[in-house]
């Protein structure tokens, strides 16, 4: 009985550097609103203490789990927005992050309210890497309170179903942390699980080196 081969195409970037304008997308970040009477300017970008993220990939269907740390070094209470741009037809399937004990709910956009949203932000912090949004459905939560010297911890569940060309299956996770981030970020990683009824030819990331543990022709595990 002969089985198919495929390959795995994995990218882990910024896709503005690879794809058409407006393609691109960037991964979560809080939207901080400033405290009354205390300008934008003076208040500093959250940093992000950690980003993890594991995959796991079943024939083509996708599970994508996040876990982000994000930290308040100013003074200031804050109160931001939480919005994380999805991929075509994915669905958020877990989303977690508790104040007091209370789980803190968030809801979906369509392309059309999250174009409203994303541009309503750039007219008012002037930042227009946000833009990089645009054309993308969206998760959005409020995020309150976020403590001086504080910390808040997101984690977010998504699922989508990879499509394939050429017996080529495409996966993509938008990573460009840092940017949203006061700081450096220390601690960054990324582990795909990959299990698959045909045989797997080959698994590759063009973006990023990336460590690939191979266990037979059916299942492999890749690190970033």
């Amino acid at each position: 009985m002969l089985h198919k081969r495929l390959s795995v195409l994995i990218l882990l970037a910024l896709l503005s550097a690879i794809a058409p304008v407006g393609a691109a997308f960037a991964d979560g970040v809080i939207i901080l609103i400033p405290p009354p009477d205390v300008p934008i300017e003076r208040i500093p970008m959250l940093t992000i203490q950690y980003h993890r993220v594991d995959v796991s990939i079943d024939e083509q269907v996708a599970t994508t789990k996040i876990d982000q740390v994000f930290v308040n070094e100013s003074g200031y209470e804050l109160e931001g927005t939480y919005i994380f741009p999805l991929p075509e037809n994915a669905a958020i399937s877990e989303f977690a992050m508790y104040v007091d004990g209370e789980r803190l709910e968030g809801d979906m956009l369509d392309r059309d309210e999250a174009r409203r949203i994303y541009e309503d932000i750039v007219r008012k912090q002037k930042d227009p890497a946000l833009l990089e949004y645009v054309g993308r459905n969206a998760f959005r939560a409020r995020i309150y309170p976020i403590p001086p010297h504080g910390e808040k911890r997101v984690q977010l569940e998504y699922t989508e179903v990879l499509t394939m060309d050429n017996g080529v299956v495409r996966y993509v996770y938008p990573l460009d942390t840092e940017r949203f981030s006061a700081k450096p970020i220390e601690d960054v990683s990324i582990h795909v699980e990959i299990n698959s009824q045909d045989a797997i030819k080959s698994i590759y990331s063009p973006s990023h080196d990336v460590a690939v543990d191979r266990s037979g022709d059916y299942h492999a595990a890749v690190g970033y």
